[in-house]
């Protein structure tokens, strides 16, 4: 129900109504339904309240300027994007980069040491980009020897040690006594994962990868080179991508993290993405644009008929950068977090803001009734065993002290009988004398 209240702006226009949210001092008693409040406070917070009561006001207060301010804000602050490509040498992740963002932001890595001892190397590299006012600090960062030597099995520690670094280092700002106003992000918000275009199945390399990674950071599956395969090769090579990570529970994203999807629907139809990289541009129908020319006609990068290339930009830029952003900080940052909390044997924090608060609680009752009652039943089980090994102890001894008491009743009945015969023997002696000395 609305209720009408006048406000203490006197005014005498009548715009459109707007709604607002009355301090508690002004709204009339509410009794909390809440029947059960867990805690050394009543209070349950603003989470357990019931809804506010809407008000209609006679004349706007500025409200809607608020968005506006926000964005203005926003605007000043300039935004972070850390992304990593991952994938064998020769797939054209450099190339691939410079074409994402349209300029030529990666030089091609040539590495110095021989191909048998070669190992991969972290190099990061960060950009300052600029569109309508709007500053992005993009950090580049290559693994150049990744998949080159015969013993893959290293090569994933790198990669992995660069990340919880990253990780390492923004818990250690979070929880250092200075203050900070704002923690530099380094942590890796997106990590392409370039995919050889055998038109086969995944490598056994490529799904312990992708295994690992996509536990740690957001993986965004890219099918590198898509100019080497037909079109039809390109839908079964997806199917068998597709059939590969599900086969093997990889998550990628943005299918393995449900949220409002309605606007990325289109673009997640085309994961794994195919992608064209090129640093030239080609005439195509009388015009200049990005792509490669062969003899039998030219691949453009950005026609859709051609590879994915498209949708990945508009999911990386357009529609999910900020998404990346947020799941890097609350799921993945905070996975690892939990980590180091629970080192220690910390148990997981149940909260009183959270979603499911009472289920949660209630699930914790049970568990811990269920351990209680199991402990019950092992202190009852080891009381009883201690009870018979005492009783059986016990019965041992007194059959030790009984064999004993004979065994001295016994010796006792012996040196009594001895004892007798021996009075008896000085008494005939006695006797003899007496009779010896009256002759």
């Amino acid at each position: 129900m609305h209720a009408t209240r006048p406000t203490s702006l006197n005014s005498t226009s009548r715009d459109t109504p707007s709604t607002l949210r009355l301090p508690p001092s002004q709204e009339e008693p509410r009794v909390c339904k809440q029947t059960c409040l867990w805690g050394l406070f009543p209070d349950p917070g603003p989470w357990k309240v019931p809804p506010a009561r809407k008000v209609t006001l006679n004349q706007p207060l500025g409200i809607e300027a608020l968005p506006t301010q926000r964005f203005v804000k926003s605007k000043r602050t300039p935004y972070v994007l850390n992304v990593m490509v991952v994938g064998e040498t020769g797939l054209g992740k450099t190339t691939f980069m410079n074409t994402l963002f349209n300029t030529d932001l990666v030089e091609s890595i040539i590495p110095e040491t021989p191909q048998s001892t070669k190992t991969v190397v972290i190099s990061p590299k960060t950009y300052e980009l600029v569109e309508d006012g709007v500053s992005l600090n993009l950090c580049v960062i290559d693994t150049p020897g990744f998949g080159d030597r015969l013993n893959r099995s290293t090569d994933l520690e790198p990669i992995i040690e660069y990340i919880d670094e990253q990780f390492q280092a923004y818990y250690d700002a979070e929880r250092s006594a200075e203050f900070r106003r704002a923690i530099p992000d380094t942590r890796v918000h997106a990590l392409l994962y370039f995919i050889p275009p055998t038109g086969h199945t995944l490598k056994e390399l490529d799904i312990l990868a992708l295994q690992t990674l996509s536990a740690k950071v957001n993986v965004i599956p890219v099918i590198a080179k898509a100019d080497t395969l037909t079109p039809e090769e390109k839908v079964s090579f997806k199917r068998s991508i597709l059939g590969g990570l599900d086969a093997h529970n990889i998550k990628i994203y943005p299918s393995a993290y449900p949220d409002d999807r309605e606007m990325i629907v289109e673009l997640e139809k085309h994961i794994p993405f195919t992608v064209i990289g090129s640093d030239n541009f080609v005439n195509a129908a009388g015009k200049k644009v990005r792509g490669r020319s062969y003899r039998w006609g030219v691949v453009e990068v950005e026609n859709v008929k051609h590879c994915d290339f498209i949708y990945l930009r508009e999911l990386i830029m357009t529609s999910c950068l900020h998404e990346l952003i947020d799941i890097t900080h609350s799921h993945h940052y905070h996975n690892y977090r939990a980590g180091l909390l629970r080192r220690g044997g910390r148990p997981e924090s149940i909260l009183a803001c959270d979603e499911q608060y009472e289920v949660r609680i209630e699930n914790t009752k049970a568990t811990l009734s269920e351990e209680m009652l199991r402990k019950e039943e092992e202190m009852r089980q080891t009381f009883v065993q201690k009870v018979r090994e005492k009783e059986q102890s016990l019965r041992q001894r007194e059959e030790q002290l009984n064999q004993r008491r004979q065994q001295l009743m016994a010796e006792l009945e012996e040196q009594r009988r001895l004892i007798e015969a021996e009075e008896r023997e000085m008494n005939d002696m006695l006797n003899a004398n007496r009779s010896t000395r009256r002759k």
